[in-house]
């Protein structure tokens, strides 16, 4: 067995240094942007978030109701509503002040109590440019500024319209920028924030690496166990990525190996039996006849020949038949006629339906496609099909064999009469060795199906309602079998 122990730096290693290096590069560069470009950034989004309450606020803002206020009317029911409405806003939303006001900018609506209807705000914050924008229907925000309290501050405002689209009040949203205060405070922490990330970065590392080296190494001795000759082994690995692919790929060789070998003792096993059998038989009659020729009896002589030639054609047939099957099969393709290939089969199958005194007939159709095959082989899959529904179909019997076109190619049917195939015995047909009679080889059915998959189709052996039994060989034309290579 190779060693495969390492010969260098292992992959857990590689891993480590990879990620490790590219976490503290990726540190470098954030921590040199990161100044220049986050106030810009959080300043974007929570200029959005404002703006997005004050465009809800603008819609639970009627403008029909807008309209109807006036300066004393602080204590209607409708202005405190609208007030109501606007601090359960505020409440669900967290920011610090929302209210309304008119294009020349007269209160409307506020939430602070000490703010009356027509009062006139200072906006330091809101340029001539942004009431333009108001004025085209636009909802604008502030960047981020200090209040004479200290405070650092953003506002945005939405506008209210009518139906013509002209402004008629504002709506003004003002919230705290804990993110840029917090920014504005990181710069002196940022060598310890990154430290910290590079330790965490190196447990991210060996973690991530970990990870991936230790289902391989686990893989890669499953692999070795295999190599040894245990087909039990199995790898445990139970993951959705590259690695549990990997894993499924060698559970599903195993299991293939496992199958292989145990269908490779099966098959030495029937070998051996069908060998064996011809083999005691050559023997005992060799014993026989040596036994005649002591004694200097020549009667029998000619049946024991006969016996012993019968016996050994049997195992040179096993021979010849076994090789079909386990030897890799080269076609030799040409272009052939589908009732061509029947008629020839039905003129080698003659002798011996009359032996057995069975009737067999033919039905081609006449739009049959021409078929790419190798068809010295086609005639031994049809050739085998046909004996076998002679020999099915007993002294008086009838087999039929007809063939006409599919939608992608051609179908040989080969019909019997005689006693169909027993349910328990449908499912291992076309298994090597398999076979119900006693002078049968068992890979009869097996090679025809193998040459059938040879010419891309296949074979299927059903029993016929009618009584007797039903094989039909399913053959491609050239243009399917194109577009299923």
């Amino acid at each position: 067995m190779p060693d495969l122990t390492s010969r260098g730096p292992s992959i857990f290693v590689k891993q480590v240094a990879i990620y490790l290096l590219l976490i503290l590069a990726v540190l470098a560069v954030m921590g040199r942007l990161f100044f220049s470009t986050a106030r810009d950034h959080l300043e974007e989004e929570v200029g959005r978030r404002l703006e997005y309450v004050a465009r809800i606020a603008a819609r639970y803002t009627p403008v029909e109701r807008l309209v109807l206020i006036r300066a004393d009317d602080d204590e209607a029911r409708m202005v405190l509503r609208l007030e109501q409405k606007l601090d359960e806003i505020r409440e669900a939303t967290g920011i610090y002040r929302l209210f309304v006001f008119r294009p020349d900018r007269s209160a409307l609506l506020d939430i602070d109590p000490s703010i009356r209807i027509g009062s006139v705000y200072e906006i330091p914050q809101l340029s001539a440019d942004d009431e333009g924008q108001l004025h085209a229907g636009v909802a604008i925000h502030t960047v981020g500024y200090t209040t004479t309290g200290g405070e650092l501050r953003m506002s945005a405002f939405a506008p209210i319209t009518d139906e013509e689209g002209d402004l008629i009040a504002v709506v003004g949203v003002e919230g705290s920028t804990r993110e840029l205060q917090i920014v504005e405070q990181m710069r002196d922490r940022l060598y310890w924030i990154a430290a910290g990330c590079a330790a965490a970065a190196l447990l991210v590392a060996l973690f991530a690496a970990r990870s991936i080296t230790g289902p391989i190494r686990h893989i890669a001795a499953v692999a070795q166990r295999l190599g040894g000759g245990e087909y039990s082994a199995r790898t445990s690995v139970q993951r959705h990525d590259e690695v549990g692919q990997l894993a499924q790929s060698v559970n599903h060789m195993a299991e293939q190996i496992s199958d292989r070998d145990a269908a490779l003792k099966e098959m030495a096993a029937s070998v051996a039996h069908e060998i064996r059998n011809p083999l005691n038989s050559i023997q005992l009659l060799l014993v026989v006849l040596s036994e005649d020729i002591a004694a200097g009896k020549t009667d029998d002589h000619e049946a024991t020949l006969r016996t012993l030639r019968y016996e050994v054609n049997k195992l040179n047939r096993f021979v010849d038949e076994f090789l079909t099957y386990s030897r890799p099969m080269t076609l030799i393709e040409d272009d052939v006629d589908a009732g061509v290939v029947v008629q020839n089969v039905i003129d080698m199958a003659t002798g011996e339906a009359q032996q057995r005194e069975v009737k067999v007939t033919q039905e081609v159709s006449a739009d049959l496609p021409t078929l790419r095959v190798d068809r010295q082989r086609l005639e031994q899959s049809l050739l085998n099909l046909v004996i076998n529904a002679v020999q099915a179909a007993g002294s008086g019997g009838l087999v039929e064999v007809r063939a006409r076109a599919t939608a992608d190619g051609v179908e040989l049917v080969v019909d019997d009469t005689g006693q169909g195939i027993s349910p328990e015995d449908l499912p291992n047909l076309f298994k090597p060795f398999f076979t119900t009679r006693a002078d049968g080889t068992g890979l009869g059915l097996a090679n025809a199906q193998k040459i059938a998959a040879e010419h891309g189709g296949y074979i299927t052996g059903t029993n016929r309602e009618q009584g007797g039994a039903r094989f039909t060989l399913h053959l491609p034309n050239s243009k399917s079998r194109e577009r299923t290579s």
